[in-house]
């Protein structure tokens, strides 16, 4: 039976957008990631998916998006001796079911009060779960992925989760996607699954090695463009800007760092 759900937040609400993108791409013969769990959650709550049928490009961006972090999280297990897993911002994310690895490693999932309640009481920007993890973990190698989500707050936010982070996880990892300065900057660009949504882009940066300058403890490791996975997929319009990387980092890309 379907049940329907009343988000407080317009921003927890956009945890559906990639939940159905992946249930779409899921019963795709040709599928990029295969996630049943996620159409059964589709399945499972009432509300109007249709609104997000147009948005062609977030719907393989989405996925994308997933498949690299589960790699990363992959390939992390699999050189780490104590890895542990925490996935900010989790929203309705399967990740810890598609990982075949799963058992390898201790996975946390967080997100904001609202959501971890429909998931069955973090809110990512504070700190003691971070603190509350290190205790629990004293010798635990931690990667932090955060996907879907910085790009809904400010660059104040950003930089001060990312030094709280820097402060209690060295030697880890920590992952994020992020828009560019193209869509932080516009009132009108947006990703085309937020048009006429009232969730806002906050912020956005360009060039990786800016988190560098804001935080020296944070190395690059990665900083990826969506366009070139999989390109036959995106169509006409994502494969031409796919051969303009300075474009393409002026709209979103997909971060890693080492923290020392």
């Amino acid at each position: 039976m379907k049940k329907k759900y009343e988000f407080k937040s317009v921003v927890a609400e956009t945890l559906l957008i990639p939940l159905y993108m992946r249930a779409k791409e899921s019963r795709r013969k040709d599928a990029i990631l295969r996630d049943l769990q996620a159409e059964q959650l589709v399945e499972s709550i009432e509300y109007d998916y249709s609104k997000f049928d147009g948005a062609k490009l977030s719907a393989i961006g989405c996925v994308v998006r997933g498949l690299y972090f589960d790699n990363t999280i992959r390939h992390f297990i699999a050189t780490r001796k104590n890895p542990i897993i925490v996935n900010v911002g989790c929203g309705l994310d399967t990740r810890y079911q598609r990982i075949e690895e799963h058992d390898k490693a201790i996975f946390y999932e967080m997100d904001l009060p609202e959501v971890i309640e429909l998931r069955k009481t973090l809110i990512p920007l504070e700190t003691q779960w971070m603190d509350d993890l290190r205790k629990k973990h004293p010798e635990g190698e931690f990667v932090i992925v955060i996907e879907g989500v910085l790009m809904y707050f400010y660059e104040k936010q950003v930089r001060q989760l990312l030094t709280r982070l820097a402060d209690r996880f060295s030697g880890g990892e920590v992952w994020f996607d992020v828009c560019g300065p193209m869509m932080a900057n516009s009132k009108y660009i947006k990703p085309d699954s937020l048009r006429g949504h009232e969730a806002q882009i906050r912020s956005g940066l360009k060039d990786g090695h800016e988190v560098e300058n804001w935080e020296p403890r944070l190395q690059l490791i990665d900083q990826a463009l969506y366009q070139r996975f999989f390109p036959k997929r995106w169509g006409f319009g994502g494969r031409l800007i796919g051969l303009f990387p300075d474009i393409c980092r002026k709209s979103s890309s997909l971060l890693g760092y080492k923290i020392k």
